[in-house]
């Protein structure tokens, strides 16, 4: 994808959903350490909450640390 298409897209988010682009910011891109538990819950229109989570290991810091270069250090 073209860095400058992701960056507008990124922009756009952040404008549309501030509070989710300051805890992004604070909590997930300031290093999590291994064993962080990231809990999610989808809430669809109609239908009853579904919750999953992962427990982050190396490999998948690994994988977060080469996604945060690829969009360059802000």
């Amino acid at each position: 994808m073209n860095p400058f298409a992701l960056l507008g897209i990124v922009n756009r988010l952040e404008s549309a959903h501030p509070k989710a682009a300051a805890f992004v910011r604070n909590e997930l891109m300031t290093g999590l350490p291994v064993g962080t538990v990231i809990e999610m819950t989808v809430t669809k229109p109609g239908a009853q909450p579904r919750t999953t989570n992962v427990r982050l290991t190396e490999e998948d810091l690994a994988a977060i640390n080469k996604f945060k270069d690829m969009g360059g250090k802000q």
